[in-house]
């Protein structure tokens, strides 16, 4: 990591800390966690087995494709509201895009000329202006968390049709922003840390939820 690369990161370190970057995140009491979603295709195809048609898509991601871009653009949600950054640097472009069967086809055959790492890199959606669910690092590994706002017999229609199983958890989505200052304080201050690793790889997206 460079001179400028570093004091990016340490700039936006700083901004999340404060408060930037702040929005709507999982707020439900409990959530479900889903492990092993890892096909892009089947996930959207079937996604409005899971959240009403008038929700909002909000992908984020670095590097996007102008193809996605424009596509994001033209579905572009008038009604959007400001939502939780995953990724903390580079800071990354976001798109709100209206849900809807349209919009699924279209992500469809996009998705049948580009990787989604191309598209995006973490996409959430919510409804109403909650979070109803949140796939940070979507289909790598990552685990899908829902809002127990959605009706627990829509979670199973929607991981039955995509061959993963739920489960039902309290919901623990607390940020700490003294995570954040204290890699930035280990930043600032390798000689005092005992073994400096690359701290920017870990911060790169979001803190540990």
């Amino acid at each position: 990591m460079g001179t400028a690369e570093r004091e990016g990161l340490k700039e936006q370190l700083r901004a999340m800390a404060a408060g930037r970057g702040d929005g709507i995140d999982l707020d439900s009491q409990d959530r479900w966690a889903v492990e092993g979603v890892k096909d892009p295709v089947a996930f959207f195809r079937h996604l409005a087995l899971l959240i009403p048609e008038d929700s909002i898509l909000y992908f984020e991601g670095d590097e996007v494709v102008p193809d996605a871009v424009r596509f994001y653009e033209a579905n572009r949600a008038h009604n959007a509201v400001s939502v939780v950054r995953d990724m903390i640097f580079p800071v990354p472009e976001v798109f709100h895009v209206t849900f809807g069967t349209s919009v699924t086809e279209g992500l469809l055959e996009l998705l049948s000329r580009h990787s989604w790492l191309k598209c995006f890199c973490h996409v959430k959606a919510y409804h109403e202006e909650k979070l109803v669910f949140a796939f940070h690092d979507a289909f790598d590994g990552s685990e899908l968390l829902i809002s127990d706002r959605i009706a627990e017999e829509s979670i199973i229609r929607f991981c039955t049709s995509i061959g993963v199983k739920p489960r039902r958890e309290r919901n623990e989505n607390k940020r700490d922003p003294e995570m954040l200052r204290r890699l930035l304080w280990a930043m600032d201050n390798p000689e005092k840390v005992r073994q400096f690793w690359p701290w920017w790889k870990k911060a790169l997206f979001f803190w540990k939820k």
